[in-house]
């Protein structure tokens, strides 16, 4: 249960733990932990953007 309750906190919250755990798990590095959380940001805004308008 821990492996779904994880990554929904890690896209809905800044949560550190949440963080290192994927990183951990996928095996990324810094820089791709990065490009994920930006990817993250543009796809929760554009979904914010849509469903606003």
């Amino acid at each position: 249960m821990d492996w779904i309750v994880r990554p929904i906190r890690a896209v809905f919250f800044a949560d550190e733990q949440a963080f290192n755990w994927i990183q951990k798990k996928l095996g990324l590095s810094n820089y791709q932990m990065a490009a994920l959380v930006w990817v993250k940001g543009v796809v929760i805004g554009l979904l914010l953007g849509w469903w606003l308008l």
